[in-house]
């Protein structure tokens, strides 16, 4: 019985960091959600960590660049936290990240400990290099 005990004491934290009762929650926007705000002009802020020559190829008319991929270290974030003041003070905050994945929930973390609100904060799906160019091609500014 003490053994069981034990188990579960030592599996109990793995169980709960797993199901994200420890972990961020992230929120997404696809192309498709996205496109018709951009184009409406609704109050929302694109900011674009891809390094500078994904950037400079391809991004979202109106992103905000900071070259801060793979906000790792505290270099990195600083570039995020020199576009603070540019981030609009209501809508919503997408994050742009080459894929969508870890550097987007890093800076989508990073954005919450500096005081962007969860509720603003999106991450787009698929990031850049997944966009639907074929479908939706009137929003990008392509070099």
């Amino acid at each position: 019985m003490k053994s069981f005990r034990f188990s579960l004491i030592l599996l109990f934290p793995l169980w709960l960091f797993w199901s994200g009762c420890f972990g961020t929650s992230y929120q997404y926007i696809s192309a498709e959600e996205l496109a018709p705000l951009v184009r409406e002009g609704k109050s929302l802020t694109l900011i674009d960590i891809q390094v500078a020559e994904d950037f400079a190829e391809e991004h979202l008319k109106g992103a905000i660049s900071t070259t801060a991929f793979p906000v790792k270290s505290a270099e990195d974030k600083a570039k995020i936290d020199a576009i603070l003041s540019q981030i609009k003070p209501e809508g919503l905050v997408i994050v742009v990240c080459p894929q969508g994945k870890i550097g987007a929930e890093r800076t989508y973390k990073h954005l919450l400990s500096k005081g962007v609100a969860k509720e603003r904060l999106r991450i787009l799906t698929d990031g850049q290099y997944g966009w639907p160019r074929e479908k939706i091609s009137d929003i990008l500014e392509i070099q």
